[in-house]
Formats: structure tokens, sequence, C-alpha cells
């Protein structure tokens, strides 16, 4: 993922993602062959792999060539076309080709997401709002679950827990009765009947053009949260929000949030009891995405009563958005993407562990403190880890608790 944007990758990358996410869904690149070859990350990525030809004479009719292809070797339902840069530059039509293509009854859509069009994280919020308006036009398949909450805004290939994330946040739902439909690694069933449930809750900015884009076609009903909740107060906080848009019995929400306060302050009092939260750090810095870092500090500062010494958001989210995250961080936010710029912002502040990406290794080794990475990239490996939620603010303490205390 750092290969070609060190932290935030390019738009291309961001749509490639959460395509590789869907069951079904095949991406096809409209592209040059090196972005070929950095996005495949070990999977058959079908691509024009454009060469001076097709700049001079344009692309289309290689990607009618390639489309034909990928739809006869690739097994999937639906194929998203994701045009680049070069495409994007040369003025290639690809929506008309496309159009061709389902006139001969290909299942396929297209989404413009040069590289220098933005950052991964806003390819990622272009490829959903495609894939639903594409997903949309088709009668729900009966092979949807049916769900009360659409998840949006958590994005693979940068939030690096994304899949378990999504999981805890479903549990946290299901604590009131309320089922949710992830989208992100669900087929595209789950993208079809998206516009029949009753809400669209956003955990992230990335998640709203989506959002907003099914409550003005489809009524569906947008829910903000804006960032991951972590711990029991704002997964209560969550479900007092779906709970007021939706109506629900409020005895009903109050019980789920009580159950879920239970379940975390038996956990805290009970490493209370054997001295074991007396060695969490005092002064704690973040440096990560912005659903990231206002989740963190909020169950850190908010709950276990550490320290905020500084903490840098680094997905650039949009201006607009920044006072609502500032409001919910209740600190000061700075904001950076490049490594150097996030270690400057760092430097001045004094601190006792740096929750950050690998990235930000030599910023811990030069104060001398602990790294616990809940950043893209990483240097762990993840498969079911989160910070989402009760059990993921525990097992974030449990983080805190096993960082190297040599090092504090």
């Amino acid at each position: 993922m750092a290969a070609l944007h060190e932290r935030n990758g390019c738009a291309l990358q961001g749509a490639v993602a959460l395509l590789q996410a869907v069951d079904g869904v095949v991406p096809v690149l409209h592209a040059n062959a090196g972005c070929g070859a950095a996005l495949g990350r070990g999977r058959p990525l079908p691509s024009t792999a454009l060469l001076e030809k097709q700049v001079v004479f344009g692309g289309t009719s290689r990607l009618r060539e390639q489309l034909k292809n990928a739809v006869q070797v690739q097994a999937g339902t639906l194929f998203g076309v994701l045009a680049g840069c070069v495409p994007e530059v040369i003025g290639d039509d690809v929506p008309a080709m496309l159009k061709e293509a389902r006139e001969q009854r290909f299942p396929a859509f297209s989404v413009a997401v040069p590289g220098f069009g933005g950052h991964g994280w806003s390819g990622h919020a272009a490829a959903a709002r495609a894939l639903l308006e594409h997903s949309t036009l088709a009668a729900p398949s009966p092979e949807a679950v049916p769900a009360d909450v659409n998840l949006l805004g958590l994005v693979p290939g940068l939030d690096p827990d994304w899949e378990a994330d999504l999981d805890e946040v479903a549990a946290v739902l299901a604590e009131a009765g309320l089922a949710a439909r992830r989208l992100a690694g669900e087929g595209t069933a789950a993208w079809q009947a998206a516009a029949r449930s009753r809400a669209s809750l956003v955990l992230s900015p990335w998640g709203e053009t989506a959002a907003d884009w099914l409550e003005r076609e489809h009524r569906v009903l947008r829910v903000d949260l804006g960032w991951r909740p972590v711990g029991s107060a704002d997964a209560a906080l969550l479900l007092e929000r779906l709970g007021e848009a939706l109506a629900l019995d409020d005895a009903r929400v109050q019980a789920a949030a009580a159950r879920l306060h239970a379940r975390q302050r038996r956990a805290l009092q009970a490493a209370a009891e054997r001295g074991w939260l007396a060695a969490l750090p005092e002064r704690f810095a973040v440096a990560a995405p912005s659903a990231t870092a206002v989740g963190l500090v909020r169950f850190l500062a908010g709950t276990l009563g550490l320290e905020p010494a500084a903490v840098v958001v680094t997905d650039q989210p949009p201006p607009e958005r920044r006072p609502a995250l500032e409001a919910a961080a209740g600190v000061p936010l700075h904001y950076g993407a490049g490594s150097d710029e996030v270690a400057a912002l760092l430097a001045a502040a004094g601190f006792d562990v740096l929750l950050a990406s690998a990235l930000e290794a030599p910023v811990a080794a030069a104060a001398g403190v602990p790294l616990v990475e809940v950043a893209t990239p990483l240097a762990r490996r993840p498969l079911v880890r989160s910070h989402a939620g009760v059990r993921g603010a525990l097992a974030l303490v449990e983080d805190l608790l096993a960082a190297p205390a040599s090092r504090r």
C-alpha cells in the first residue's frame, strides 16, 4: 500500500481495494501497465496496460478488448472499470464505451479515479457511490439478508482492521436488535439491497458521499457518527443516534447501552484490582486517519483519563468536516500526511506512547517510547484485531499494557 503513496495511496488504489473486497465484483483497470503491476497484490487484476500507442490514438478499443477477455476468464457477476490517470488525460470516453458494453449485456460500470485526482480515501468514496448507483438499478437479489443499517466509511486497504471493525460495530448494533449491512466484505446482493435499509451509519468522512446518495435517491436515513466508536461510551452514543433516527423504543436502547457499559466496567475493574491499569502510560500521541484518531482520543482521554499530548490527523479530511471532528475529539487536531510533516507535528510534544503507523517508528524510537500500530502501513500482520466497540477498546488496553515497558 505504501509503494505509490506512502500513507494514503492514490484514488485508483482506494477504488481497487474496495472492489476487491466485494464478492462477485471484478475490477478492470483502464490504466498504464505500471498501475496494474503495483496494485495486483498477488491477485489476478485485469488491466488494459496502456502503452504509447493508446496514449496517442486512444484506449477505448483496448478497453473493449480487455473487458471481453475479463468476462470470459474471470468469475464475477459485475465488472467495475476503473479509469486511471492516462485515460483521463487523453480524454477516453469510458462511459460511452461502457454503455455500449451494457447494451451487449455485459454487467459493467465505470468510475473515474485518476491518481492525480485524489488519495485512496476519496477513491474509495467515489467507487462506493458508483457501485451503489449501478447495483441498485437491478432488482434486489433474493440472496440478500434483511438488514436495518448500512455501515459506510470504513475503508478496505487503508483502515487496516476494517473487517474486524465492521464485525464489532455490527455487534454493537445487535445489542439493540439492529441488523447491520456491512457492504464491504459482502457480495453484490448486499449492495443491491442497500437501498432497502432503514438507515446508513456514517463512520468517517469517506462514507458521506454514498450515504448522501442513498438518502437523496432512496430515502435511506443518513445517521452520522463520523468516527470509529471505541469503548462503551461511543457505542452507547451510536445506539442513541440510531434510536432517535429510527424511533426505536428508548428502553430497548438504554438497556443495550447498559449491557455494554457493564461489560466494559467489569473488565476494567478486574484489571484495576490486579494493578494493571497503573502501568498505563500517562501521556499519549496519535497520528492516524480522522475516524481512528477521534475514536482513540475519546476513549483514552474520556474513559481512561490519559492525557493527549498531540493528535495528528493523516487522511486529509475535507475542510468543512474538520470542525465537527475537532468538536468530537475535544482536543486540538493537527493535519499532515507526509512522514516528515507528521514527525514535525509530533516533535514538540512529550508523550509516553505513540499510536500511529509503521511510518512513525523512527519518531517513537527518537522519543524513546513504544509504538502501538493503529494505522496503515503496518509492520504487524492484522487478521482479526480490532479497536472498535467494547471488545476492541479492551484489546487496545491490552496493546498499551503489552507495549515494551523498557522503553517507557
